[in-house]
């Protein structure tokens, strides 16, 4: 039986493979760019693969290191950074990915509410490569 993953086992390391424990959450999502033909006496289209694009969101607690990694890349936004996604669960099994080129959408530059703790802090944005390691 196979067993489903759990993200209680999750890590997320920084370009330098320091690791982030803030991270609660980790998605790196591609996107397929299609195209589309027609055949002579077929009534389905066929489709191939044209291009993609690599998206990534990691969420976290905002904590003093969490705040300084924003602030770094809110000081040049077009230095691209690197991270590695990781799950290791002592059930399911274990795997990694690194993440190249993250270039961010937006970023949370401050944020806090009175009698709140601040838990859902994002980096969202593009990648430009990937791999599993």
């Amino acid at each position: 039986m196979k067993e489903t993953y759990s993200g209680t086992h999750g890590h997320f390391y920084d370009q330098n493979g320091r690791e982030l424990p803030e991270c609660i959450g980790f998605e790196l999502t591609e996107e397929f760019e299609k195209g589309e033909s027609k055949r002579a006496g077929k009534l389905r289209k066929r489709h191939r693969v044209l291009a993609s694009s690599v998206s990534m969101t990691a969420t976290f607690e905002r904590t003093s290191d969490i705040q300084q990694l924003i602030m770094e890349i809110a000081a040049n936004p077009e230095k691209k950074v690197n991270f590695i996604g990781e799950l290791d669960d002592k059930v399911a099994g274990k795997y990694r990915v690194a993440v190249t080129g993250f270039c961010p959408d937006s970023l949370s530059l401050a944020k806090w509410s009175h009698g709140e703790l601040d838990e859902d802090t994002s980096l969202e944005g593009t990648v430009d490569d990937y791999e599993f390691i």
